[in-house]
């Protein structure tokens, strides 16, 4: 087995179709199907199911195919490593942020890399955290940041800042004079929060859970817009960061009332997979991810 053949494997059962792949990676039809012939007599199986509409991988092909992606990324990060020794850093890097931290940090950061690194191409993909630590493990990104205590053992964690959790709520009438509200007395209202997987959802299910208490969610809300938009509308209370909801709370939409008995915090952590080593270009990310923190927020 090759490398180009490994790489023609993967474009093929992405694609589905040997012609699709084959114009994707500008060959002849026939030049690809012999790259995918030979791959199959090296590995001394077949590794696809033909079928009228296209290619199906087989058993085979489905084990071969995670392990294939690992090497050829792997040796594309090998090739800018070794690129970035020779002079300046090139290549690419993905960054996974989730919706209240890319709120805070996209832009500083994303301006102060362009300045110091402008070779490399940057995608910046805004994720919940639960999809977003899936694309770390399974290496469509290469760093990001997530919240800490819900971060996968496969997974590398910098803890970068912690913030206080805050009551959000329209304004109302019966909130006039409080300056605090303890989180038991939270959970008699009706919740609009992120499904189970999101980090936040897991961490207060928790929180409710070591005061015997479950939390009343009425609406799952997986965008952080529409999830504060539904607030504001009054269909239900939530907890986030201040910081996520800010420009409502200024407008007068909403209201953020600390928590106590306990007051909760979570921290933030940059984190990057086990299995894929960080680029020099992703290091650099790293870096000024972390400076940036200590600019904006308060680091640990």
């Amino acid at each position: 087995m090759d490398l180009k053949q490994l790489r023609t494997f993967l474009h093929v059962a992405e694609t589905g179709s040997l012609s699709k792949a084959a114009k994707r990676l500008n060959v002849t039809q026939p030049a690809l199907s012999r790259q995918i012939r030979l791959l199959e007599e090296d590995a001394g199986v077949a590794l696809f199911v033909r079928t009228g509409r296209g290619v199906v991988l087989n058993e085979a092909g489905e084990k071969l195919q995670p392990r294939a992606r690992v090497l050829a990324e792997e040796m594309e990060r090998l090739k800018m490593d070794m690129t970035a020794f020779a002079g300046t850093v090139r290549g690419e890097v993905r960054v996974g942020l989730p919706p209240s931290v890319g709120m805070i940090l996209a832009a500083p950061v994303v301006e102060r890399f362009r300045q110091d690194y402008p070779q490399v191409k940057l995608r910046i993909t805004q994720l919940l955290s639960g999809a977003l630590q899936e694309s770390l493990l399974e290496g469509r990104l290469d760093i990001g940041i997530l919240f800490e205590g819900y971060v996968s053992p496969f997974l590398h964690s910098k803890p970068l800042w912690s913030e206080e959790l805050y009551f959000i709520s329209a304004p109302d009438k019966k909130w006039q004079g409080k300056k605090a509200i303890s989180f038991a007395d939270c959970l008699d209202h009706p919740f609009i929060l992120p499904g189970p997987k999101h980090g936040l959802r897991s961490m207060l299910d928790s929180e409710a859970a070591k005061i015997g208490k479950t939390i009343n969610v009425v609406i799952e809300a997986e965008s952080l817009v529409i999830h504060t938009e539904l607030v504001c509308r009054g269909l239900g209370v939530t907890i986030l960061s201040r910081e996520a909801c800010s420009a409502h709370v200024a407008a007068g939409r909403l209201i953020a009332l600390p928590l106590k008995n306990p007051k909760i915090n979570r921290t933030s952590s940059l984190v990057w997979s086990r299995d894929y080593p960080l680029t020099r270009a992703a290091q650099a990310m790293a870096d000024v991810i972390e400076s940036t923190v200590v600019k904006l927020m308060n680091p640990l």
